[in-house]
């Protein structure tokens, strides 16, 4: 299960940037950005950051996945196209000769903190 490395890898970097800032801080919201081809599963992710995530400044912090299209030029059609789902076909033309580009991303896009409460 490779979303546990991941999550572990995003807990650091997160918990890290906060520190940065002010040590008293605690994150209260995660955006995440994730290419159509990154074979990471939301919910799994989201599961794994939770569990590791339970003794840090980052227990019970809120993750927002947002799934990036993947973008390609038909060969066929000459169009640029985007698609949201794993149908590797032109939604144009129907046609399977396409260049596709990208879609293995994954970003950080935001991290939203509060203070400790009292």
């Amino acid at each position: 299960m490779h979303e546990t490395v991941i999550a572990s890898s995003l807990l650091k970097i997160v918990l890290e940037e906060v520190n940065k800032y002010n040590k008293n801080l605690f994150v209260d919201e995660i955006n995440l950005t994730i290419g159509l081809l990154n074979c990471i599963e939301p919910q799994t992710i989201q599961g794994c950051f939770e569990i590791l995530a339970e003794d840090t400044k980052a227990k019970n912090a809120k993750m927002i996945i947002k799934r990036l299209p993947l973008h390609g030029f038909c060969n066929q059609c000459q169009q640029h196209i985007e698609i949201s789902k794993r149908k590797f076909i032109c939604p144009q033309c129907h046609s399977s000769d396409v260049s596709w580009q990208g879609g293995n991303e994954m970003q950080i896009t935001s991290i939203k903190v509060k203070e400790q409460s009292k």
